[in-house]
């Protein structure tokens, strides 16, 4: 996960990069339930043969074996979840814990922040996390609204590409919370094997409005950027905005309602150009899509596999739904 200084909730100071991480960490103990804990009341994290696991196209032996994290730091992990309740936080599988390492650098503190913002999160924001099925007639909407897809080729550093380019330009058919939530399923895919290192964003604004601002809620776009600077499992690296249009700086200053400074200074805004060199200075050549002068198919080809791999991957949000709240309740 991306590194951003104070959240006023849990009172935690993170720095970028690999410098010292400053953390006063959310209790996951309530003293009044701790001798509770212990005498065994509440479930335990530790991993069992008959616990359901989401299905993976990777395992931590493989992460491990790639000198990307340790066994130690694993069992590290852990240990730590045995001792929380797993009404807060659901019994976590091995290659679970090994994203959230690797979004983390390997950091144990922040790495047990991040999950458990993760789960907080997700769990105060079910109208955006559950209820992933491809039939819903909102998803369906947004899927024509907003053409999306993880880019079949990777930057040279390993790192995920996720494109969004407006495909109907009626304000009145674009629906943000559905595509809030399209586009947390997206990293979902992403991870699904092959881990990336990072991820790149471009969102091309081509066809925006005005009206379009008039679209945005800002109840939920909390939310929203609470999950990414807090709880998101991966290292957001930049988020390139392509084809802005002249008042984008008013949607961004809706953003900054939403968001830290250190996530403002990761979104990079680019105005319309006819030269495709300027685009390939962000990304790489092979990993844009023959529209903008790239090496992959159109962005409409891409769109459509990625609509394949939303219905291939209906099993892992059903089953991940229900791993994450069968004991909230």
């Amino acid at each position: 996960m991306q590194y951003f200084p104070y959240s006023c909730e849990t009172g935690t100071i993170r720095l970028a990069g690999n410098e010292t991480v400053i953390c006063q960490f959310l209790r996951q103990v309530n003293p009044k339930r701790k001798a509770g804990r212990q005498l065994g009341k509440y479930p335990s994290q530790r991993q069992s043969s008959n616990m359901q696991k989401l299905p993976f196209g990777f395992t931590s032996k493989e992460i491990i074996d790639q000198g990307r994290t340790s066994r130690e730091n694993i069992d590290a992990v852990k240990q730590w979840l045995s001792s929380v309740d797993s009404a807060i936080i659901p019994r976590v599988q091995d290659e679970l814990v090994v994203i959230f390492l690797l979004s983390c650098d390997n950091d144990l503190p922040l790495t047990k922040h991040t999950i458990t913002m993760y789960y907080k999160c997700k769990r105060n924001s079910p109208d955006i996390f559950d209820n992933r099925e491809m039939d819903r007639a909102d998803l369906k909407k947004a899927m024509n609204s907003i053409h999306m897809c993880s880019l079949p080729v990777r930057t040279d550093e390993n790192y995920a590409i996720h494109h969004f380019k407006l495909n109907d330009t009626n304000y009145l058919n674009f629906d943000l919370v559905p595509v809030m939530k399209l586009s947390y399923m997206l990293l979902d895919i992403t991870q699904e094997k092959d881990l990336p290192r990072g991820l790149v964003v471009i969102i091309d604004c081509k066809g925006v409005g005005l009206m379009h601002l008039t679209r945005m809620k800002i109840g939920p776009m909390r939310r929203y950027f609470q999950f990414l600077q807090e709880g998101f499992p991966i290292q957001m690296k930049v988020i390139h905005i392509i084809n802005a249009v002249y008042f984008f700086d008013k949607f961004l200053n809706v953003v900054k309602l939403c968001t830290k400074s250190e996530l403002m200074e990761m979104i990079k805004v680019h105005p319309p150009s006819a030269d495709p060199e300027k685009l390939f200075a962000l990304v790489p050549k092979k990993c844009w899509p023959e529209d903008y002068g790239g090496d992959l198919p159109s962005t409409e080809t891409l769109h459509e596999k990625a609509i394949e791999q939303f219905e291939e991957k209906q099993e892992f949000w059903r089953l991940e739904q229900e791993i994450r709240c069968k004991n909230s309740d």
